[in-house]
Parts: C-alpha cells; structure tokens; sequence
C-alpha cells in the first residue's frame, strides 16, 4: 500500500512573498482551513490524492514501486534546509526526489515551492504546472501556484488560481485570505475584506485572518478598524509557545504601531530560533519605525549573514538606511534587490524616492510609475510606513 501524505510546507517565503508588502506577509501567517471548535488544531487538506493501492495501470513493475519508494525520506529531509534558506541545497535534495519519481506531483510542488522561495519563478510555475496536470483534484497546487503568480504581479493569473482552489475546497480559509491579499496588490480594498472576512468565517480561531483584515483596513485609512483586527489577533494568541508563534503575534503589534511590543516579542522568537532570519528582519524593520537605526542594521546585518542574497532582507535594509538619511548605502540595497528580482516593486518606489531626492526627477518619476504599474498598491504601503 502507498503512503498517505499531508501538504508538509512550512517554509518561510522571501519578504517580497504576497499579501502584507516587503516588512511582513500573510505567507507566514497562513490559516489551516477549517473551524476549530474547543481549540482543537484544524484539519489541513491531504494536498494530492494519491491512491492508497496503486491501480493495475499504476502499479508498474516492482523495480518502479522500490523507486518510488526510495524516494520518500527525500521528502520531508528538505524541508529544514528550505526554513533556514538553504534553497538551493533543497532544490538539489528535491530533485533526487524527481527523477526517482518523476510522476509525484507532491515532488514537483514541494520544488516549485523551493524554487519560487529562490526567485526561479518561471521554473517554479513550470513545476506547478507539471504537477497540476498530474492531478487537477488538488486546490493546494492551485494555491501555490497562483502566490509565485502573485509574486510575480501577475495578480488576474493569481486570483483565477485562487478561484480555483476555493472552487476544489471551499473550506479553506487560506484560499480566501490569499485572494484577499491578492486583491490588496491590485488596490481593491473592498473585495479584499469581503474575503478576509470570508477566511474568519471558516476559521474564527486563526489569528492570520483577523490580522490580513487589519492590514487591509490599514492601507484603505480606516486605522481604527485596523487597530480592532490586530488586538483580536493578539488576543487569539495569549501565550505564544514557538518562535513561529511569537513572530506571528510581533506582526499584530507593529500594526498598531506598538513597537516595543513587537520588538519584545521578535526577541523572544529569536531567544528560542537565534538563527531565524525572518525574525531578525522583522526586528530591524520594527526598531526602524522606532527611529533605532543602528540596532536595526545590526539585526538586517545578522540576517543577511544567514540568507545574503534574500532580496526581501536587502529591501529592509535599504529601507534602514533610507530612514537614517544614508542615499548612498540605501541605493546600493535597493540596486542589490532589483539584480536579484528586477520586478520588486517596493525596490524600485524606494529608488524613485532617492532619485528624487537627489534632484533626477525623470528618472524617480520612471521608477515610482513601474513601482505602482507591477504593484498597484505600493504608494499607499509605502506612505503608511512613512517614505513617500
């Protein structure tokens, strides 16, 4: 008999990943997808279904079955190299996986995860395209396929995924809290909230429901609203017992803008993980919105140490820099970024501003205009934060 298997991503996407711009994405803060009563965790969707004894057609030789069961420890063996950003090494660890098996669709996801995590888009999605085409049934590929669309900025390709996978399993909340995010990118702010609220309805115990609508509020000006949507957030999460867990809630304070709080908590996620380089960089963005500059290098620096090509940590750095009045340092960061990911909105805006500072005006106004071209709503996340 085949094994069974659950969707086992855990990875941690590059800042520039959907949903909440460069300083904190909803990427982390994924929802399980269904209503949790008494507590009790939710019920994650199996994410291919693969049959629990092979078919006549299937089966194959026995040589063919050892093959693919040979495969299988690679599986789960890559998913600590992709949580400390070790993509590459991961892709290599997958694709022993793949030409073991190169019909497992779960192999093909799992490496078009670790690609898109490693700004290989285009591979990502011709993963995900080989992997859907081996079984249509899964609204987990869907939805990963339609965050590498979002990614990318292409947000109509994005959302028709999305409707996809909301079609397959109408039960996940994460499907509506993506396509809620990817309705934010395109500025429709409305859709957005209709499906945050949506993604709350199916699992009103999650704090990332409540905290995507928070921010959706936030970037449309309804501050108070947002402000409602964090707390409820934080109260979901009253002793958070990882350092996912206080990473997750730090995001809930700095969007009401209670910076020590977030920093607190981000200290307490890296006493438990030192070398989580999410949680570094979102402690340097929290002590920059605190006007604590050089701590908040120090921490981006130590980042950087452990993913030195992240784009998203690079962009935070430059931002660091940008605050302090340092053009020079914040140019090169923002120059870094854009040879790793040309299309990084947020890079390009940060640019424009600097250009414009320095009194090139054709050139800011070329960059601020292909910033909010690839992602509609750049101007307003980055007049929230304070660069504008």
């Amino acid at each position: 008999m085949w094994r069974s298997y659950r969707w086992r991503f855990q990875i941690t996407f590059p800042a520039s990943a959907i949903g909440v711009g460069p300083f904190g994405t909803t990427a982390h803060l994924r929802c399980n997808g269904r209503p949790r009563p008494s507590g009790r965790p939710a019920v994650r969707q199996a994410p291919f279904r693969l049959p629990r004894v092979p078919t006549r057609s299937a089966r194959g030789s026995s040589e063919a079955i050892g093959r693919k069961q040979e495969g299988l420890p690679l599986h789960p063996g890559c998913n600590p190299l992709q949580v400390t950003g070790d993509y590459e090494r991961a892709i290599e660890q997958i694709d022993q996986a793949v030409k073991i098996d190169p019909a497992n669709p779960l192999f093909l996801a799992e490496r078009g995860v670790a690609r898109a995590a490693n700004y290989q888009f285009s591979e990502a999605v011709e993963d995900f395209d080989h992997a859907i085409s081996l079984d249509r049934s899964s609204s987990v590929a869907f939805l990963e396929r339609g965050s590498v669309y979002a990614r990318m900025s292409e947000f109509s390709r994005a959302i028709e995924d999305f409707d996809e996978a909301i079609r397959l399993y109408p039960a996940n909340a994460r499907g509506y809290m993506m396509r809620g995010s990817a309705y934010q990118d395109t500025r429709a702010y409305d859709r957005a909230i209709e499906d945050h609220d949506q993604s709350i309805k199916l699992d009103p115990l999650c704090p990332a429901g409540f905290y995507s609508r928070g921010f959706a509020y936030d970037l449309k000006g309804q501050h108070d609203r947002a402000v409602v949507d964090y707390n409820r957030a934080i109260e979901l999460e009253p002793n958070p017992g990882n350092a996912f867990a206080f990473f997750r809630r730090a995001q809930s304070y700095r969007g009401k803008r209670d910076y020590d709080r977030a920093i607190q908590d981000l200290g307490q996620a890296l006493q438990l993980e030192p070398r989580n380089a999410r949680a570094l960089s979102s402690r340097c963005t929290a002590r920059t919105l605190a006007g604590a500059f050089d701590s908040a290098l120090a921490d981006c620096n130590a980042a950087l140490q452990i993913r030195p090509r992240d784009a998203g940590i690079l962009d935070i750095r430059a931002f660091v820099h940008l605050k302090k009045g340092s053009l020079d340092d914040a140019l090169a960061d923002y120059e870094a970024v854009l040879r790793i990911d040309a299309r990084n909105a947020y890079s390009l805006y940060g640019r424009g501003i600097i250009k414009r500072r320095r009194g090139d005006i054709a050139g800011s106004e070329a960059d601020l205009a292909t910033a909010q071209a690839i992602k509609p709503n750049v101007a307003d996340y980055m007049t929230m934060i304070g660069l504008n």
